[in-house]
């Protein structure tokens, strides 16, 4: 088998360098695909699996849906319901001890439980704790094949060589990365996001805009990166408020979510993402601030002060959401582009940062762990510790 592992995945693309690409494993998309989890499963010759999954979906009886469609097929399942919010390093070592004699596991949620399930596809080939695998390729064995059910269209994690981990005892968002955990097979059904409330709905979306936008307007983009990312932001510009305020009634528009967060997640493998996330995932580890929620509130900041690094992708942007940019210089195009966000964000139902009891004081330390950021030197401006702390500064006068 190639080794496809030490595939460059953050170095400024363009017209003069030489980017790769290396997407793997099957998709399955459609209503009512994961209906066939269990077909598709024997169809690999799997005996038996672990199913990672949360209490919510068992609530809601979406996990036995899955449950169901593989036992039905003659195998084994044993299953992890007990995925929090933040999946962390416990959730890992638990999943393992359950998945060790598995063929393969399986992620049915959000990035809280198919990001624990391929940190458990490593540990249960590779030993240790995930803490010895935070970065890129960091493993030497084949993880455990991975099969990932999204239940929500965001993360886009179903389609990507990632995972974020929350170490507790830091205080930290850990990432894990390498193409041995992408997934082997991605069921993306939109019928599963049909029964989430209207504020997950929201702010998962957001989370797959912001993947796409960071993904147009990274320093590392490539053709194909961009086709993705346009694409999607195409896609989830005119859905997202239907999906949100409508439910499950404009079904075209959630297919369009789910198809749009994947392709978004495609776009972030090999373009990166930028500051929006290196600012969201310290205020989830220190204040536990959805993942969703705090991208939503940072994209329209973070876009503003990058516009004037690449005006011209901005003021594509305003196009993408409908706008008409005619006569407008590119500058006047890229400033709608930016506000063509701020205003979807009026829109959603997502709580503002001073819920959560973010406050000035806590700022500075924020701002040290967003400069540690991995994203941070793929953001089209580059950024010192004072531009987030302003960044910051600026995201908690936002009021909902």
């Amino acid at each position: 088998m190639l080794n496809l592992s030490s595939l460059d995945y953050s170095v400024f693309k363009d017209k003069k360098s030489i980017f790769s690409w290396a997407p793997s494993g099957a998709i399955l998309f459609g209503n009512g695909a994961a209906k066939r989890t269990g077909e598709e499963l024997k169809k690999l010759g799997v005996k038996k699996a672990t199913l990672v999954t949360d209490q919510g979906l068992v609530k809601f009886g979406i996990a036995d849906k899955i449950i169901q469609s593989v036992t039905g097929a003659g195998i084994k399942l044993d299953v992890y319901d007990e995925c929090e919010p933040d999946s962390s390093v416990e959730t890992v070592d638990k999943i393992v001890a359950l998945a060790k004699d598995s063929d393969v596991v399986i992620g049915l949620g959000g990035g809280s439980s198919m990001d624990p399930a391929k940190a458990a596809a490593i540990l249960v080939t590779n030993g240790g704790s995930i803490r010895d695998y935070q970065g890129c390729d960091k493993f030497t064995a084949a993880p455990l094949p991975i099969v990932a059910i999204p239940t929500a269209a965001g993360t886009g994690s179903e389609c990507t060589p990632f995972a974020v981990i929350a170490d507790r005892q830091r205080a930290w968002k850990m990432p894990v990365g390498g193409t041995g955990i992408m997934p082997a097979l991605a069921i993306c059904d939109p019928e599963l996001t049909y029964s989430l409330p209207a504020s997950v709905t929201a702010a998962t979306g957001m989370d797959a805009l912001t993947h796409a936008i960071e993904a147009y307007t990274s320093r590392c983009t490539e053709p194909i990166s961009d086709a993705l990312a346009v694409q999607a932001i195409k896609l989830i510009a005119p859905a997202i408020r239907p999906v949100v305020y409508r439910g499950d009634s404009d079904k075209d528009a959630r297919y369009d979510m789910m198809m749009g967060a994947m392709l978004a997640g495609y776009a972030f493998t090999t373009a990166s993402l930028g500051i929006s996330h290196c600012m969201a995932h310290p205020l989830g580890a220190q204040y536990h601030v959805p993942h969703g929620v705090a991208n939503a509130l940072c994209l329209p900041v973070v876009m503003e002060f990058n516009m004037g690094a690449w005006p011209e992708h901005y003021a594509d942007i305003a196009g993408f959401f409908g706008e008409d940019t005619y006569g407008m210089s590119v500058r006047e195009a890229a400033k709608v582009g930016v506000q063509c966000v701020y205003e979807l964000l009026e829109d959603m139902p997502i709580k503002p940062l001073e819920s959560f009891g973010v406050t000035e004081d806590g700022l500075e330390r924020l701002a040290d762990d967003a400069m540690e950021g991995g994203d941070r030197p793929n953001n089209a401006r580059m950024t010192t510790k004072d531009d987030f702390i302003q960044l910051y500064k600026k995201v908690m006068t936002l009021k909902k």
